[in-house]
């Protein structure tokens, strides 16, 4: 009985210190290491932001600013290292939860030569307009000229699809579906990165 019970305190301080020791590895490793550890993932990544429009140009589209664009799309583009191009709809769930989030971003980076832009797809001007007014979007927003050829030119059928754009228009990577914070700067770094 008392060996049994010395090996089940034994093991049990075997378990405390190996959850200790992860514990300790955790608290040690740096925000630097996490940051690079997720951009190496990302480098590998080939699921989900596999996709055709990487490698096309956005810059070849004409665009209509609708609101908060001091200047042209392409000119936003051109002057920025990374340009996070979001295409959403008023009646997309996703897109709705994702807008807070990015037009915060957006504010906490306005000094970095990095910037969103909003591209309204398949909506009416009253519920786009609707949309932007609900979420106080600070971000330019455009909309294309031609959206049907737009969209078929770089395949955009699901909301939100988010574009990680260099300065020379490219599509660095593609995103489909509700961004975070987090999502978006890993990209970012991987555009930087590979630019």
């Amino acid at each position: 009985m008392n060996r049994k019970r010395i090996l089940i305190i034994i093991a049990a301080a075997a378990g405390a210190l190996l959850i200790g020791a992860a514990i300790g590895a955790v608290l040690n490793y740096s925000e630097d290491q996490f940051d690079n550890q997720a951009l190496e993932t990302l480098k590998s990544t080939e699921g989900r932001d596999n996709h055709h429009a990487v490698g096309g140009n956005i810059m070849e589209n004409d665009l209509t600013e609708i609101m908060n664009a001091n200047a042209g799309f392409n000119d936003i583009i051109g002057n920025n290292e990374v340009t996070v191009v979001n295409f959403f709809a008023s009646w997309c769930d996703p897109c709705k939860r994702e807008t807070p989030a990015l037009n915060e971003y957006h504010n906490e980076h306005l000094d970095e030569p990095i910037d969103i832009i909003g591209v309204n797809i398949s909506d009416s001007d009253a519920n786009r307009d609707a949309f932007l007014e609900e979420f106080e979007v600070q971000y330019p927003v455009f909309e294309f000229e031609d959206e049907d050829q737009a969209l078929s030119d770089h395949q955009i059928h699901l909301m939100p699809t988010t574009f990680f754009v260099d300065s020379e228009g490219e599509i660095i990577r593609a995103y489909i579906g509700e961004v975070s914070p987090e999502l978006v700067t890993n990209y970012i770094n991987y555009v930087k990165e590979a630019s």
